[in-house]
């Protein structure tokens, strides 16, 4: 979570120098690459950066932990990124910058951001987080140093700034794999078996689409439907929204293992993680409201002014959300892969029904307001159904409490705990 907020707060600051660099069409133009690199992520990952935490037994190393994910992740990164080059080429065509530095450009980004997703899903897994931590705020210093000299010299080319993402990004894997190397490996390192990771990654990854159809569609479709100007006032509240919401998302993936040890021992409680979830919502939407109303247009420029009205239905968008992902999280680490699906696929059709009504006619202000029903309705579905968990048996509670007397999991100082259950 505080390696989140490292990039959230790094996000902040480089959405709006690079506003203030390109404008609405340009920013816009940086955004469609940077989603398309977001869902290629996604695709890659299918589902295994929340099915291994959830399903690693406990004491598992981190160095251990890191390479299972990579091995996990590498067979679907090739595939997607076979697919994916020739897309990315097409776009950079129609550029000033041209599809070969285009494409150069999103090969870097993207290795750079599977990379540390790995290295993510490692320290989720084993508990041990500071060298993911350190390697995540070294790059995010550096990526402020480089685009801060991108806006200097004045350069507004998309694929350049995407360039520079990636090569800043690129430090953040290498060094937390070096800093895992040089530290004691502190766990179990035997060699595990991941058919079963892959098997509850393949369930999640219709769900994991469909949450990326919810977050991204809505900056993919933008250009097409509208322009790459809206998109641009688009993208700069959107990643405020982002801001608020990727410390749930942390939040659920960190406590992924210890939930599916309370879940085995019968002790798993729904009811604090939900209102903390709707807690945090109400405050944050708030605080996005009055910060976004106030420094809307003395930060990016009077030439975002239009997207002041944005802010409402994103605002409620971030509450939605943040109440999904928790009611999903607990759902996932008591095995019920299906309740992902019950929630987030029927959004993901609101969504993409809603982006292709209101986008021609609204722009920007349609798709928020698309996406703020399409997050309600998903968060409904997923606390209906997280309701309906059901608990392990009596025999499967004895074994589960019994694992966690021997793996001591009652003192673990590797399981993190952030908000009460």
């Amino acid at each position: 979570m505080g390696a989140q907020l490292a990039v959230g707060a790094a996000s902040l600051l480089i959405n709006a120098l690079a506003a203030r660099a390109m404008g609405p069409t340009g920013r816009g133009n940086l955004a469609l690459l940077l989603q398309v690199t977001y869902v290629c992520n996604i695709v890659a990952l299918a589902g295994t950066d929340r099915a291994y935490p959830a399903s690693v037994s406990p004491g598992r190393s981190p160095i251990a932990a890191t390479t299972d994910a990579m091995r996990l992740v590498l067979p679907s990164t090739v595939v997607v990124l076979a697919v994916s080059l020739p897309i990315v080429f097409m776009i950079g065509a129609g550029t000033s910058s041209g599809g070969g530095l285009t494409l150069l450009a999103f090969l870097v980004s993207a290795l750079a951001m599977m990379a540390g997703a790995v290295v993510r899903t490692g320290a989720a897994a084993s508990g041990v987080a500071e060298p993911f931590v350190v390697g995540t705020v070294a790059g995010q210093l550096i990526l402020i140093m480089a685009v801060t000299m991108l806006t200097t010299l004045g350069i507004g080319s998309p694929a350049v700034w995407l360039l520079m993402y990636g090569a800043a990004l690129s430090t953040a894997p290498v060094t937390a794999w070096v800093l895992l190397h040089r530290r004691r490996s502190g766990g179990s390192d035997h060699t595990h078996n991941l058919r079963q990771v892959r098997q509850l990654g393949i369930r999640l990854l219709p769900a994991g689409l469909a949450s990326v159809v919810m977050l991204r569609a809505d900056r993919l479709l933008l250009p097409w439907l509208g322009s790459y100007e809206q998109l641009g006032l688009y993208i700069v509240v959107a990643t405020l929204a982002e801001f608020v919401v990727w410390p749930v998302q942390s939040y659920v993936d960190a406590q992924a293992s210890r939930w599916h040890r309370r879940f085995l021992a019968g002790e798993l409680r729904l009811v604090r993680p939900l209102l903390g979830a709707t807690a945090y919502g109400l405050v944050t939407a708030v605080g996005l409201l009055v910060v976004g109303h106030l420094a809307m247009v003395p930060v990016f420029g009077p030439e975002y002014r239009q997207s002041l009205e944005l802010l409402l239905p994103l605002a409620i968008g971030t509450l939605c959300y943040s109440v999904s992902r928790i009611a999903v999280g607990l759902a996932v680490a008591a095995g019920r892969a299906r309740s992902a699906l019950v929630a987030d696929i029927p959004a993901m059709v609101i969504a993409l029904a809603g982006y292709l009504l209101l986008i021609p006619g609204h722009g920007a202000f349609g798709a928020s307001v698309a996406s703020a029903v399409a997050y309600g309705v998903g968060a409904l579905l997923a606390v209906v159904s997280s309701a309906t968990l059901s608990r392990p048996s009596a025999s499967n509670a004895a074994v589960g409490v019994a694992r966690r007397r021997l793996a001591g999991a009652a003192d673990d100082p590797l399981t993190p705990s952030v908000l009460p259950d």
